[in-house]
C-alpha cells in the first residue's frame, strides 16, 4: 500500500471494525495509561509544527512533509502542510485534500465517528480507547512509550500496531507511528508545542485545496 499520506487518506479506515466504545485489551490498571490520561486533563489545545515520514516496505527512500498540526478540545483537530495537503476532524464531519481532490463524510455516520475517535484518543492521551491490546507501556529516557496491536483495514493491507510516544515532563504527544502488516509505516512527529492557547475556529473549516504547480 502506498503510504503516502496514511493519515490524510485516513477515510479509507471507515470500512474498519474500529468501536469507539472500545476498551484497550490488557491494560489492567497500567500506571502509565493513568498518569497519560490524567495529565492531559488539562490540556485544552495544541499547536505545533509537525512532520509526517511515509515508508512504504518495497520502496527504498522515505518521503517526508511539513505543515502546522491543530488540536482544539475536546473534539477539532486540523494537519494543514505546507504543500496545500489538508485533513480536519470536527464533531460534525471528516474531511480532506489531497492534490486538488476534496472529500467530506459525516460524522453521523458510525464508521467516521470511530475513526475520529481513535484519532483523537491519541492527542488526548485516552489511550485506553483504543481498540487494540497494549504490547508494552514504559518510560524511555524523556518519553513514555506505548506500543498496541491492532487490526485496522485499510482497503487490502491492515495496521497492525500502533505506537505512541508522550513527553514525560507533561504527558503530550510526541509522536504517532501507524505500521502495517508488510512494515511499511507511516510516521508522526510533534514539534515545538504550544498549548491552552485560543485556536481560531477558521482553522477548523475545511476548504477545498489548491492544485498544485507543476
Amino acid at each position: 500500500m502506498n503510504l503516502k499520506a496514511t493519515l490524510l487518506t485516513a477515510l479509507a479506515l471507515i470500512s474498519a471494525p474500529i468501536a469507539s466504545s472500545a476498551q484497550l485489551k490488557n491494560v489492567n490498571g497500567n500506571a502509565l495509561v493513568a498518569k497519560v490520561k490524567e495529565d492531559n486533563k488539562g490540556v485544552s489545545s495544541i499547536q505545533c509544527n509537525f512532520s509526517r515520514t511515509n515508508k512504504v516496505a518495497v520502496l527504498k527512500d522515505a518521503t517526508k512533509s511539513e505543515g502546522t498540526f491543530y488540536f482544539q478540545g475536546p473534539s477539532n483537530l486540523s494537519m494543514k502542510y505546507a504543500d496545500g495537503e489538508l485533513f480536519v476532524v470536527t464533531a460534525d464531519n471528516v474531511s480532506m485534500s489531497v492534490g486538488g481532490k476534496t472529500r467530506t463524510l459525516k460524522a453521523s455516520n458510525r464508521h467516521v465517528e470511530d475513526l475520529s475517535e481513535t484519532l483523537l484518543a491519541c492527542v488526548r492521551g485516552q489511550v485506553e480507547t483504543i481498540d487494540g491490546s497494549l504490547k508494552s507501556a514504559k518510560e524511555v529516557g524523556q518519553t513514555i512509550t506505548f506500543k498496541i496491536d491492532t487490526d485496522m483495514k485499510v482497503g487490502r493491507n491492515s495496521i497492525t500496531s500502533i505506537e505512541l510516544t508522550y513527553a514525560k515532563s507533561n504527558c503530550i504527544l510526541n509522536t504517532l507511528k501507524l505500521i502495517e502488516a508488510d512494515g511499511s509505516y507511516t510516521l508522526y512527529d510533534l514539534k515545538e508545542k504550544t498549548l491552552n492557547k485560543e485556536i481560531d475556529k477558521s482553522v477548523f473549516t475545511h476548504a477545498p485545496a489548491k492544485k498544485r504547480n507543476k
